[in-house]
């Protein structure tokens, strides 16, 4: 019979030895219903059906998959970042791979596969000699039908494969004594609630056996004839590329944040280059009872004067006047220091490179001329 469409489900990529093996076949009725053709041989398949199109996809084990968390991208930006991030999880070279992706969903995460490029040419060459010419090769959870609800699943060999959405799915390994059931529970997590769950598939009733075969909807794939090793190569190096200028202006923007705290902490410290470090000189120097270097701005000033006058009574201070470099304070009538207290508050004030004068009802200060340069305590600059 010839039949519209044919899905096959391929065994494990195996050097050329699969021509002999059986492979798992679906086709779909006239009315657009599915029927379970079984596993039979290539052979047979294409002399049996006489397909007009052909749909495949890989056995779970020879297309690992993943998601990515990465920047909104588009084009050739996001191709080049996907490949960034799948060259460190692969087991071999980016160039000996055929790799596909699928939209970037809302949590920011971008669904991958990638597959041996020998499987790919392999199985494309043998399914020419049979007839059955194929421009892209699915992924397990493709032909699964797309849930409503929660999950649909079935079984091959020692894989679960699981279609989670439109174009989202996985495939997990079922470690032997396991059975299905608990390898869902694993996949869901221990604290996470598991979803509905449909099977299909061998195993199943009724019409869920050709269930397995009727999914629609999933929107992408791995090529069967995949670029070049030098584009590939060279999409992976732009994808590492944009990951390390993600990397370099989160790490610009950190350092703008904590530079403008330790600016906070520390009005003195005239530029900060290296915040970790001038924030723990300056630490240093506070614990150990240092005084900040002076400052000849109104600001400078104002806080030295704050510092020197704390012991003052309240109230005793009538107004500030700050001209070129030289704070003047004017007391209230007979609140000016007495001379024994004028001396200690000009001692107190050399001690932080302040010169202090006291003229009738005023006090004039302002940066000794021999001050040290206002860089702070200790400064040693960044190392």
């Amino acid at each position: 019979m010839k039949v519209d469409l044919l899905r096959l489900l391929l065994p494990p990529w195996s050097d050329g030895d699969a021509s002999r093996g059986a492979v798992q076949c679906g086709w779909r009725h006239p009315d657009g219903t599915w029927r379970d053709g079984g596993m039979l041989a290539l052979d047979d398949i294409a002399e049996r059906f006489r397909p007009k199109r052909v749909e495949v996809c890989l056995h779970p084990g020879d297309v690992p998959t993943a998601g990515f968390t990465l920047p909104p991208l588009s084009g050739r930006r996001l191709q080049a970042a996907v490949l960034g991030a799948i060259e460190p999880c692969a087991l071999r070279p980016l160039e000996t791979l055929v790799t596909g992706f699928g939209v970037r969903g809302s949590d920011g995460t971008v669904p991958a596969a990638w597959v041996g490029r020998d499987v790919v040419d392999g199985w494309s060459s043998l399914l020419r000699r049979h007839g059955m010419v194929v421009r892209e090769l699915h992924l397990p959870a493709a032909f699964l039908p797309c849930p409503d609800a929660g999950w649909t699943a079935c079984q091959v060999d020692r894989w679960l494969v699981v279609r989670t959405g439109r174009d989202l799915g996985f495939t997990h390994w079922l470690p032997e004594g396991m059975d299905r059931a608990a390898g869902i529970a694993a996949c869901a997590g221990d604290d996470a609630a598991l979803p509905a769950l449909r099977w299909v598939g061998a195993g199943s009733d009724g019409d869920d056996v050709a269930a397995r075969w009727a999914g629609e909807g999933w929107r992408w794939s791995l090529p069967a004839g995949g670029s070049g090793a030098g584009s590939a190569r060279g999409a992976a190096l732009a994808g590492l590329n944009v990951y390390a200028a993600q990397l370099a202006a989160q790490g610009q923007a950190l350092k703008r944040q904590m530079a403008a705290r330790v600016k906070a902490a520390f009005p003195d410290v005239p530029v900060v280059v290296n915040p970790v470090q001038q924030a723990r000189q300056q630490k240093e120097a506070l614990a150990a009872g240092a005084q900040p270097s002076a400052k000849g701005d109104y600001a400078g000033l104002a806080r030295a004067a704050a510092s020197l006058l704390s012991q003052a009574p309240a109230g005793q201070v009538q107004g500030l006047r700050y001209t070129a470099g030289e704070l003047r304070i004017r007391w209230r009538d007979g609140a000016a220091p007495e001379t024994e207290a004028l001396r200690a508050l000009q001692a107190q004030a050399r001690e932080q490179g302040l010169a202090v004068e006291g003229d009738v009802g005023t006090l004039r200060m302002k940066v000794a001329s021999d001050a040290p340069a206002a860089e702070g305590p200790a400064q040693k600059g960044p190392q």
